[in-house]
């Protein structure tokens, strides 16, 4: 046919061929569908025809893991002049853009592979064998050549494979129906052909002998059996199927059925044992494709198992009935769902023979004639899957040895095996760990179960819900069937019920559904050290501890912690969310407590809360003295902390890791310990210690909490200088943040305790931070008199450090005053202290104060020079929001120089350091570089 550009056709029906060269043709013309890789893009829609690809699916499909540097913009270049080449068919086919992606509106028979499924699902439909025959022509002969050939991406390559093996699929079917039908005349030439392409396929195999012996040609048909045995024993080191067997022996002793028009010895009743699917089944679309994709993936020699792990109630066994249900078609010879009993309460998992005796039957073997010996049923086993297209659902397993005697020897069968346990020693499988839903997912579900207007009714209830069932499919359930039997009851009732934790295990049990019992199956399978471990995990309230703190409220060295927290993974009682790091859901953590108050007496629990005490003195006193020593050092004046074995932090690198672990659950933990009283004076120096590091990482939130804590915990054990100290660090929270009158109320409280307790040093670090609170109130006078009393103090106790400070601030008070010569004065003497002493964090600080004030008296060069000499000293500290403000000063200073590129590009430096702190939205940052002369965010101004 003539090929001609798409404007030169007229208004008329499009078609699409995809099953051999790609094409595209109005009436008998061909269309021009431009280049290569635009074809491609016209096939990853047809595909998923009158759906929406996703944008990042198309560029997954065209150029897989190595897309070029434009590929957005080279895509919407391609669907644009797609458009333009659709354009003669635009009543029939439209290239439409959607949320998110690209809809290809087409109708299905105008698509010659869609035209293909649906005429082999008619085939398989048909009653009538001459109309299936019929029907499998008809979509056979749709085939031009491979599909795609010259298309070589990941997902062209398995989408060209996947339709292989349907087109394959359907000329072997529509063989046994022309044999059926006695045409095994015509079936010859065909049938010896494919044998060259699929010498290993059995069936086919059959297939071809059985046409050889019905033409007069038993010699051929039995010479054909001897060279599939022995390509079989050479190439798999197994024999024929049991199938292929007995037509063998049927050839040999001339059975008299072979001339009938059968195709051989009657199949068992093909089996269909997959339960209901759930009916509401919700969101896990990426896991199904997964599933879907592996069950797909027919490789020569393997049989395709995908292990499908996670926590009790995750969704697991929902997750692959569902699959199974969807892959029905995939699968024409059945389905058999084996459910393993690995965590059934009060029973002993299945063994593999166990397995055999019950299953063996469903696939034609009677029952008296299973092999009592396991090894020689387990040969049966895979005598009886070979040769066959059947999916087995193995729910429940206990153990990789639970589930490899199970597993199909031949293609052509697919596994799916869920388990509470990671199933790491399944040779050849693939890992699916299943996580709890997404909030809208879960959301979703609850609404489904319990139903769409309660739940929309109180949206704010409904994300309660579900964040206190942690997402889990299973907890949802229990919940909504909860409401379901009572239906006056708003969403809220049960969100405020569940909010009580002591009470929450009650809550989450509805008549057989009970997730105490359920947990309690996962911890039976732990050993007895394992189910110990578990109960100590509970005894702080940290969301997430790494190892020497398991390790520490054990009791254990890290050496032997580690294999038992591992077992807890691996029953998935426990996640690790990365080396050395573990956490426990919630809920789970409630039930761990329950277990610590079962198992340990008073005695060994308050021993592990007093490890757990001493584990975070010493860590905090550790990352404080290497993050910033001269302030460790004036805190942790008085006895020494004792560091416990395995409680080690060997630099500033595993300091700053440490905190910004350790930061976000540090104040949980010591609310919990200091209800302790004999745990209350340490808390308060715990928190007392931290002070440093966390000042370093700009860990302020938290640190208001762990003051806070502090405050009350040292005045509980009558400690007033922990508490002075505590008020003092609070007040500095509190001025980091913006809230200067609480800060000036805090340092209120802490200047009259160190008048109490007459320490003259404590006064000046007081006074210098009433300076700061004064100064940013814009009390310009006032912050001048606290500094000024602030620098005589430390001189009089000879505190260099401290006089520093003091200076640096009095600098910035000059600045503000307009006394530029003086506030350089200030910063200089200040810098060269913090030089001679070594401190880095504040050395950076005040060098750029030190180059903004040079700016302001116009020397730009130095100013210049100071600001890229604080740049390299702060990026050493890790100080990100002083980062940012030295970058932000040097962009107004190469402003000044007229080097407008070179300023923009720090500006935008600046604002995404402190968009990855959190400190700005993507749209704020947009926002401020939009102006021709950017105006400093709040971080920048509030950063000294």
């Amino acid at each position: 046919m003539a090929r001609v550009p798409a404007e030169g056709v007229a208004y008329m029906a499009m078609e699409f061929r995809l099953l051999g060269g790609i094409e595209a043709c109005v009436g008998t013309e061909l269309v021009d569908l431009g280049p290569a890789r635009q074809r491609w893009v016209l096939v990853a829609l047809l595909v998923d025809a009158n759906r929406v690809v996703s944008v990042d699916q198309l560029i997954d499909r065209l150029w897989g893991e190595r897309p070029p540097q434009r590929a957005k913009g080279t895509l919407y270049s391609y669907i644009s002049r797609l458009r333009r080449t659709l354009a003669p068919a635009v009543s029939e086919v439209r290239l439409l853009r959607q949320s998110g992606g690209y809809v290809l509106a087409v109708e299905a028979s105008a698509v010659d592979l869609h035209r293909f499924r649906g005429l082999v699902a008619q085939a398989y439909a048909a009653e009538d064998e001459s109309r299936a025959v019929a029907l499998f022509e008809q979509a056979l002969r749709l085939w031009r050549g491979d599909g795609f050939a010259a298309l070589d991406t990941p997902w062209f390559n398995t989408l060209r494979e996947a339709l292989h093996r349907e087109r394959l699929a359907a000329e072997l079917d529509l063989g046994d129906l022309q044999l059926q039908l006695g045409q095994h005349a015509g079936l010859l030439a065909g049938l010896s052909n494919r044998v060259e392409v699929y010498p290993l396929d059995e069936r086919l195999a059959g297939q071809l002998m059985l046409a050889l012996y019905r033409s007069g040609r038993a010699a051929d048909a039995l010479a054909h059996y001897q060279q599939i045995r022995k390509r079989l024993a050479e190439e798999l080191g197994t024999d024929p199927g049991l199938a292929l067997q007995q037509l063998h022996q049927q050839i040999l002793t001339a059975d008299p059925d072979l001339t009938t028009t059968s195709p051989g010895p009657a199949r068992a009743p093909v089996p269909r044992q997959l339960p209901a699917p759930p009916l509401m089944f919700t969101g896990r679309d990426a896991e199904v494709k997964v599933l879907c994709e592996a069950m797909n993936n027919d490789r020569p020699r393997y049989t395709p198992v995908v292990a499908v792990d996670g926590v009790a109630g995750v969704g697991k066994s929902a997750l692959a009935i569902c699959v199974g249900h969807q892959m029905v078609e995939r699968f024409p010879d059945g389905q058999l769902y084996i459910n393993l009993q690995g965590a059934a309460a009060g029973t002993a998992p299945l063994t593999p023979h166990e397995v055999f005796v019950q299953w063996l039957p469903q696939l034609g073997v009677p029952r008296s004639e299973v092999p009592a010996e396991p090894a020689a049923a387990s040969a049966l086993w895979r005598s009886m899957l070979a040769g066959r297209r059947l999916l087995l659902v193995l729910d429940d397993a206990s153990s990789a040895t639970q589930i490899r005697p199970l597993l199909p020897a031949e293609r052509g069968c697919a596994v799916v095996v869920t388990s509470r346990s990671v199933l790491s020693t399944l040779d050849g499988a693939k890992f699916v760990h299943l996580k709890p839903l997404a909030e809208a997912e879960a959301v979703a579900l609850l609404g489904r179960l319990a139903g769409q207007s309660r739940v929309a009714g109180d949206p704010v209830a409904a994300g309660d819900v579900v964040g206190f069932c942690e997402r889990l499919p299973l907890l949802l359930r229990i919940v909504a069937a909860r409401l379901a039997a009572r239906p006056a009851w708003p969403v809220r009732a049960i969100a405020d019920r569940l909010a009580v934790e002591h009470r929450r295990l009650n809550e989450l049990q509805v008549g057989e559904l009970s997730v105490r019992a359920s947990l309690a199956v996962s911890l039976r399978e732990a050993s007895d050290e394992g189910a110990r471990v578990f109960a100590f995990l509970a005894m702080v309230g940290a969301a997430e501890l790494d190892l020497p703190l398991a390790a520490s409220l054990t009791g254990l060295p890290s050496i032997a912690a580690e294999p038992v927290l591992e077992q807890l993974v691996d029953a998935r009682l426990v996640e690790s969310p990365a080396p050395g790091y573990y956490r426990m859901h919630d809920v789970v953590r409630l039930y761990a407590r329950e277990q610590a108050l079962l198992q340990f007496s008073a005695v060994e629990q308050d021993a592990a809360r007093r490890r757990a005490a001493d584990h975070y003195l010493a860590l905090a006193e550790q990352a404080s003295r290497l993050l910033d020593p001269e302030e460790s050092a004036s805190i942790a004046a008085g006895p020494p902390v004792v560091h416990p074995a395995g409680c080690g932090l060997a630099d500033h690198s595993e300091a700053s890791a440490w905190i910004d672990f350790a930061a976000p659950h540090l104040p949980a933990v010591m609310t919990e310990l200091a209800d302790h009283p004999e745990l209350a004076a340490d808390i308060a120096l715990c928190a007392l210690l931290a002070y440093p590091a966390l000042v370093i990482r700009d860990r302020w939130s938290e640190l208001i909490r762990l003051s806070t804590i502090s405050i009350q915990a040292a005045r509980s054990s009558g400690q007033p200088l922990l508490e002075a100290r505590a008020h003092n660090i609070l007040g500095l929270a509190y001025g980091n943040v913006g809230r200067l009158e609480e800060s000036r109320t805090e340092f209120g409280c802490a200047l009259r305790l160190w008048e109490e307790l007459n320490d003259r040093q404590q006064m000046a670090r007081i006074s210098n931070n009433l300076g700061l609170v004064a100064r940013l109130s814009d009390d310009l006078p006032e912050a001048a008199r606290w500094h000024e009393r602030s620098i005589f103090l430390f001189q009089e106790v000879g505190d260099g450090n401290g006089r520093a400070r003091a200076l640096s601030n009095l600098g910035l008070v000059h600045q503000r005053l307009g006394d530029h010569d003086q506030a350089i004065v200030a910063h200089q003497q200040a810098a060269e202290t913090f030089r001679t002493l070594g401190d880095q964090y504040r050395l950076g600080l005040v060098l750029t104060d030190l180059a903004q004030a040079f700016r302001l008296t116009g020397r730009v060069r130095e100013s210049l020079d100071r600001y890229q000499d604080s740049l390299h000293v702060i990026r050493a500290t890790g100080n990100r929001v002083g980062e940012a403000q030295s970058l932000w000063g040097l962009a107004q200073t190469l402003y000044d120089l007229d080097e407008l590129d070179a300023a923009r590009a720090h500006w935008r430096a600046a604002l995404d350091i402190l968009r990855d702190c959190g400190d700005l939205t993507d749209e704020e940052a947009q926002q401020i570089l939009a102006q021709p002369v950017p105006e400093p965010p709040p971080a920048i101004r509030r950063a000294r």
